[in-house]
């Protein structure tokens, strides 16, 4: 598979497109007025308590308090200056025993803010480097599934040992997979200095302020993708792309020969017919190479997908026709989900199918291609309905809500009144 990752500037956004063989993939928009939050790290302070909710909100200097959830408060990493009162581990985590209203507290960003509500965040701080994962209060080495060989595990295991802190925790990243061992270390060591800063900040300053932020979306992108198999990083726009040769300089000096500058005096996404891809995805119905189409409908709750044969007739037989649609679809909606970010809960109507060995292959492929994912997904099976159950961790916002707003006639619905 061919990946390039497409950089188009203009003064009132930036828009990555990341492709694979061609084809859109995935879709990030950032906007001066809408910058991303996601990893940022706060000292904020607690403006109210909920125990009926069990969270409570933060105030990190937003226009929206953050939501914080009991479940993701590490009660035993609150340090003296953060807790006001005593806490006993052996009772239940009630979010009045965690925090209380006044308390000054470092939290994460760990999701956008999502139309009405606020960023969720987490007192389960993590920093990502190029290689690794650094966890300062989570102690513990976790190596990457998509490593494999126990051998490598093993290796990769005992060089983090030797140059993490026993109280720390470490994640290597797949990208770490056969690098030298002074490789790791520089990439740890950097992640360790950066904790360091983290916390002398913390006591420094007004509060609420934000203590670390994380790099912007092209150079997030650089450090998180670079390393897994991009063949060209196109940027469109002179200063961004030496701003990236630079931030690569110091992070990855191999990887500037994939960094092409686009000097054309035409349309960078025109050219490569991503703004095509855009419009599509942003379209209720879909259709499949075969001649079937799907039929994505949202709703507050979960989002709903409905197969169709179409156009589609088959050459031999019913049940052979309605298997090779619901296996285009499968692989189509993996794609989908993944470009317009759609997240939560979400049921699939694939074509009703006799055989179980039908309904077996379909599943299969379906939990094939979302491992293309780098958002978490899973594929909980078919109800006796014969609807198939999934869910995506929901980060960001949609495509839709990125890029478009509900119609005031209709008020979303799409109908209006006779």
């Amino acid at each position: 598979m061919v990946k390039d990752i497409l950089v188009e500037t203009r003064p009132e956004q930036t828009r990555v497109a990341i492709l694979e063989d061609g084809e859109l993939a995935e879709l990030f928009i950032e906007t001066p007025e809408q910058e991303k939050r996601i990893g940022n790290i706060y000292r904020g302070k607690v403006e109210r308590v909920l125990p009926g909710m069990q969270c409570a909100f933060i105030d990190i200097g937003l226009d929206r308090n953050a939501f914080l959830y009991a479940g993701d408060i590490l009660v035993n990493k609150l340090s003296d200056h953060e807790a006001s009162f005593h806490i006993n581990n052996d009772l239940p985590d009630k979010i009045d025993r965690l925090v209380k209203q006044g308390q000054e507290i470092t939290v994460q960003v760990s999701k956008e803010a999502i139309e009405s509500k606020g960023p969720r965040v987490t007192t389960n701080i993590s920093l990502p480097g190029r290689n690794t994962v650094l966890l300062p209060y989570t102690p513990g080495i976790g190596i990457s599934k998509k490593i494999t060989d126990p051998d490598e595990r093993d290796r990769l295991k005992n060089i983090a040992k030797r140059f993490c802190p026993e109280d720390i925790g470490l994640i290597i990243r797949t990208a770490a997979e056969g690098l030298e061992s002074s490789e790791l270390q520089e990439d740890i060591l950097q992640l360790l200095k950066m904790w360091d800063k983290i916390r002398q900040e913390e006591n420094k300053g007004k509060v609420p302020r934000c203590i670390y932020k994380e790099p912007d979306l092209v150079q997030r992108l650089a450090r998180d993708l670079l390393n897994t198999g991009i063949h060209r990083f196109i940027v469109n726009e002179r200063n961004d792309y030496e701003k990236l040769l630079d931030y690569l300089n110091d992070l990855a000096p191999e990887m500037k020969g994939k960094v092409e500058y686009f000097y054309r005096d035409y349309d960078l996404f025109a050219y490569y017919h991503v703004e095509t891809a855009i419009q599509k995805a942003l379209s209720r119905k879909v259709w499949l190479k075969c001649g079937g189409y799907l039929i994505f409908d949202h709703t507050e709750a979960l989002t709903v997908i409905d197969i169709n044969t179409g156009k589609f007739t088959g050459k031999n037989d019913q049940e052979e026709t309605i298997l090779k649609t619901n296996i285009e679809a499968a692989h189509t909606i993996a794609n989908q989900i993944r470009l317009r970010n759609i997240s939560g809960i979400i049921l699939i109507d694939f074509i009703d199918m006799k055989e179980n060995t039908h309904k077996e292959q379909v599943i299969c492929c379906l939990k094939e291609a979302v491992k293309r994912d780098r958002t978490k997904v899973n594929v909980l099976g078919m109800t006796r309905l014969g609807l198939v159950e999934m869910t995506r961790k929901k980060v960001r916002n949609t495509l839709e809500q990125t890029l478009t707003l509900p119609c005031p006639v209709c008020n979303g619905t799409g109908r209006v009144n006779t």
